[in-house]
């Protein structure tokens, strides 16, 4: 079959997630994991679809001289890093790249975009972590999905989750298969674990553990409680929430079995309450560098009215109205409006106001309120059409966009591009290294009438 035949390409570039791309001597384009970019292999094409397909490489020809090896063993089968056998500073390259790549397709070709903001330490910075178990006859087993699938990889170690965090989960896995409690098998429909948060915090060091389950009530529960609260002297809460959405979103309730409902985390100045499902950067030390770009991009001079749009916790609006005069937070989220008012109090800000809502709602509202600066940071699907035209129509002078997706930013770009903003620069964070997830600070400026 012609699809494994053994063919000879070159890798001339890398996607988004970090495949090789490779084009076949009639220019058909194949994708192919593990190849660098200047790598030549031997690979059979395993799938083809009408415009491109995907190969498996049988024997690497040339090696580049920005491969690694990657620190973790499961690296190759985990899908939780993309980039770890790559130097860390091409890594930061190829990120900026691939956001100058997405500015360029959406016709934006002259906007700068500056070298990324990367870490000293680029390994074990991830503050948040959720795990999944499976049930075996050997125990249960807790890691990542295989990258595209729902198979587990039983993580024995992992170089992106915190220390503290990967203790914890050992610890509870050994005291799970002591005390006989079992994964669930939603085909079966037996067991009661079903996956598992934990956040640890850098500069409080308290942890908290939220266990996502099939039953709020089971065998050796307490034991299992009580176990861990010995064994573990950073652990200040532990919650159970009986769902079958394991997402952030979900908004079943969440029982605290002990402790406290959040962890404690300083960022500059400030102080936040993170609760089991709050919304906060997975990486506290690059949160810090990002917030104070905002600020640098925000141009305060104290007497700023801001919009935080998609506000969150109200981390970004808090850290700036300390050297303003006033921000409004939106979030559609209620659970996470009423962290940010806590924040707040906590804090002792009083010139923050937030408010529950769809932002664009919320903002045509107050379209008669003259505001200077606005944050944007949105979820990965980017900000809806209407909600880009009532910016566009409020006129707001200078606009920051943070963005977790660069698919979704370049087209939200262009949109407010061709409304009237320029796009003085963009600055790449390294939030997420050894991944192909990339995260980015851009300041737009409403034209003058000068500039047209």
């Amino acid at each position: 079959m012609e699809q494994m035949q053994a063919v000879t390409v070159e890798a001339i570039d890398l996607t988004y997630d970090g495949l090789g791309v490779c084009k076949l001597e009639d220019g058909y384009t194949v994708f192919v994991e593990n190849l660098l970019k200047g790598e030549v292999a031997k690979i059979y094409v395993t799938e083809r679809k009408s415009r491109y397909g995907f190969g498996k490489i049988i024997e690497r020809i040339s090696r580049s001289p920005y491969r690694v090896v990657p620190k973790c063993k499961h690296f190759y089968e985990c899908g939780g890093c993309g980039l770890m056998h790559m130097d860390y500073d091409v890594q930061c390259n190829f990120k900026k790249y691939r956001i100058k790549s997405v500015l360029e397709h959406n016709g934006l070709e002259d906007v700068k975009v500056n070298t990324t903001a990367g870490m000293v330490n680029p390994y074990h910075y991830r503050n948040k972590v959720e795990i999944k178990f499976r049930q075996t006859e050997d125990g249960i087993k807790a890691g990542f999905f295989r990258s595209k699938s729902h198979e587990l990889v039983d993580i024995e170690e992992c170089y992106i989750m915190g220390k503290r965090s990967f203790e914890l989960l050992n610890l509870f896995k050994n005291l799970c298969d002591e005390f006989n409690i079992r994964a669930y098998d939603d085909v079966l429909g037996v067991g009661v674990l079903k996956s598992a948060v934990i956040r640890e915090a850098n500069s409080s060091r308290e942890m908290t553990l939220l266990l996502q389950t099939a039953k709020e009530t089971f065998d050796n529960r307490d034991k299992l409680v009580n176990r861990l609260i010995d064994k573990s002297s950073d652990l200040v809460g532990i919650g159970l929430t009986v769902t079958d959405d394991e997402s952030p979103m979900s908004k079943d309730p969440i029982h605290v079995l002990y402790g406290k409902d959040h962890v404690t985390e300083e960022i500059g100045d400030l102080t936040f309450e993170i609760g089991f499902r709050s919304f906060f950067q997975t990486n506290t030390l690059q949160a810090e560098k990002l917030f104070k770009l905002v600020e640098q991009y925000a141009n305060l001079t104290g007497r700023e009215k801001i919009i935080d749009a998609y506000c969150g916790i109200g981390s970004i609006g808090l850290y700036l109205a300390q050297k303003t005069h006033k921000v409004f937070g939106i979030e559609w989220i209620r659970s996470a409006i009423t962290d940010a008012r806590i924040n707040a109090r906590k804090n002792k800000i009083k010139n923050t106001f937030f408010e529950v809502g769809n932002v664009d709602q919320v903002m045509r509202k107050w379209r008669k309120f003259k505001f200077d600066v606005m944050v944007i940071d949105p979820p990965r699907k980017g900000v809806n059409k209407q909600t880009l035209k009532t910016i566009i129509k409020m006129g707001i002078k200078r606009i920051i966009y943070v963005s977790c997706d660069q698919a979704t930013m370049g087209r939200d770009l262009k949109y407010l591009h061709a409304g009237g903003y320029d796009i003085l620069e963009v600055t790449p964070v390294d939030m997420f290294p050894q991944t192909t997830q990339i995260e980015s600070v851009s300041v737009l400026e409403k034209h003058t009438e000068e500039k047209k």
